[in-house]
């Protein structure tokens, strides 16, 4: 910083503004930003296409000031400035003659590309495969940045994977897959735990969703490329908010349209009527009309637990008078189906 100074010293006009430069690719530095989000401010700053490669997975991503973020087929011709380490290296592409702080934009654009990169590599070198994970998921990841991460996890950002999500964390689910021989890596995640799981082995998706610890409920996302981690992570989540004491595996593409009730407020779910009686239902209720909905019978469903078929119509009569309608019919057991998976997803909110 201080060399820098000395040489801006000799700018006059341009001395400030230069200063401010450099306050801002450290802030990006500091913040800990993404490739993405420095490309775009490098955009923006110099109101102009800016590029990066990075040599550890041959990628090449360019944002323009627009937003709009594409990939060149080669390294353009512009003003290039290469990494360090080997770690590749940024352009910016301005049309016409160079601007007077292109070089020093240039000098600290490439030095906050070099701790980006170097903390992307550093990660799996200090085995922190946590952060490397929370990047893969992350909605906000790049893809050149996603790919990156799949690959020092061991992803190969093209083949299948599935993401699980799991609560509480504990470690079991993640320990049992590994102990079958899948490629699994596994974090924290707020008061969830994911896991990723490689599936282009034959079988693979077999050993998914194994018998659970007891009070440990699991959303099975849905198989995408590595490079969609974060649909899958999305899916998985939403899988989980649908599980419960007695379903505590629930896959993604077994939700169907059920899927779409996860993106309803919580208030408007805790208003609807049928949801509401479900509640005031105990648990033993709940389990007698669970049963019922997936038997289609009165008989299927009693022995499904174990019960006595005139018990089992007992507690159904019992649920009905509180639900207000008649679970005799497929329409009402239907509607008592989706009112315990909406109870179910307003517990998990």
């Amino acid at each position: 910083m201080q060399g820098l100074l000395l040489r801006l010293s000799t700018l006059d006009a341009d001395a400030e503004s230069a200063v401010r430069v450099i306050a801002y690719f450290d802030s990006l530095v500091r913040d800990h930003a993404g490739v993405p989000v420095l490309l775009a401010a490098t955009a923006r700053l110099t109101q102009c296409p800016a590029g990066l490669l990075d040599a550890a997975t041959g990628r090449r991503v360019r944002a323009s000031p627009d937003g709009s973020v594409d990939t060149p087929a080669s390294l353009p011709r512009a003003q290039v400035r290469e990494l360090g380490s080997g770690l590749g290296a940024v352009w910016i592409e301005r049309q016409g003659a160079a601007h007077g702080l292109d070089e020093i934009v240039l000098e600290r654009y490439a030095a906050a590309a070099e701790v980006i990169l170097e903390r992307a590599a550093g990660l799996m070198r200090t085995g922190q495969d946590p952060a490397l994970v929370e990047l893969a998921l992350s909605a906000e990841t790049g893809e050149a940045e996603r790919s990156r991460a799949l690959r020092l996890l061991g992803f190969d950002p093209a083949a299948p994977l599935r993401v699980l999500a799991v609560a509480p964390p504990g470690g079991a689910l993640a320990a049992g897959l590994r102990a079958m021989g899948h490629h699994v890596r596994a974090a924290r995640v707020g008061d969830t735990e994911a896991v990723l799981v490689a599936t282009a082995s034959p079988h693979a998706d077999a050993g998914i969703g194994p018998d659970l610890p007891e009070g440990t409920r699991a959303g099975i996302g849905p198989e995408l490329p590595g490079a969609r981690a974060a649909e899958s992570w999305a899916g998985a989540r939403t899988a989980l908010r649908f599980t419960g004491p007695h379903d505590r595996v629930t896959r993604w593409s077994e939700l169907g349209a059920l899927a779409l009730f996860a993106g309803l407020p919580e208030q408007a779910i805790a208003a609807l009527p049928d949801v509401q009686a479900m509640g005031r239902l105990g648990e033993e209720s709940r389990l007698a009309v669970r049963a019922l909905c997936l038997a289609g019978s009165v008989r299927g469903a009693a022995t499904a637990l174990h019960l006595h078929h005139s018990s089992l119509a007992g507690r159904i009569t019992r649920a009905e008078s509180v639900l207000g309608f008649s679970l005799a019919d497929q329409p009402g057991r239907l509607r008592a189906h989706l009112a315990l998976a909406l109870h179910r997803l307003l517990a998990n909110t």
